[in-house]
């Protein structure tokens, strides 16, 4: 399956949005996504993943860089990350310095390129 991100904003909360396989050679455009949504005040950036079905070392790599990035204080929120991709998370360690839920409400913004 083919890898999709997007993102959507409302106020200081940022979604980014994954489908498909996040293999490491997508893990270029996944981090020009992330940069484009640390441009603006970020108080929560919430990945929604519940239509990721893998996502690779390189991917993990990514979401700890975007991590270091935002604000002391600022929040990452895994949301509906199936147990093969927290399988993943859990083994880079990541699991334990985000939050993780099951379902959040959706949002259908998506934002201009």
């Amino acid at each position: 399956m083919a890898f999709d991100a997007y993102l959507g904003y409302s106020g200081s909360t940022i979604t980014v949005h994954l489908s498909g396989d996040l293999a490491d050679r997508h893990v270029p455009s996944l981090r020009r996504l992330i940069d484009q949504a640390l441009q603006r005040p970020v108080s929560v950036l919430v990945l929604r993943m519940r239509e990721l079905t893998s996502l690779s070392p390189g991917g993990v790599r990514c979401l700890a860089f975007a991590q270091q990035r935002m604000a002391r204080g600022a929040e990452i929120v895994l949301d509906g990350a199936s147990e093969d991709v927290l399988r993943v998370l859990r083994a880079g360690g990541f699991d334990r310095a985000v939050t993780v839920t099951e379902e959040l409400p959706d949002f259908d913004e998506r934002a201009a390129a």
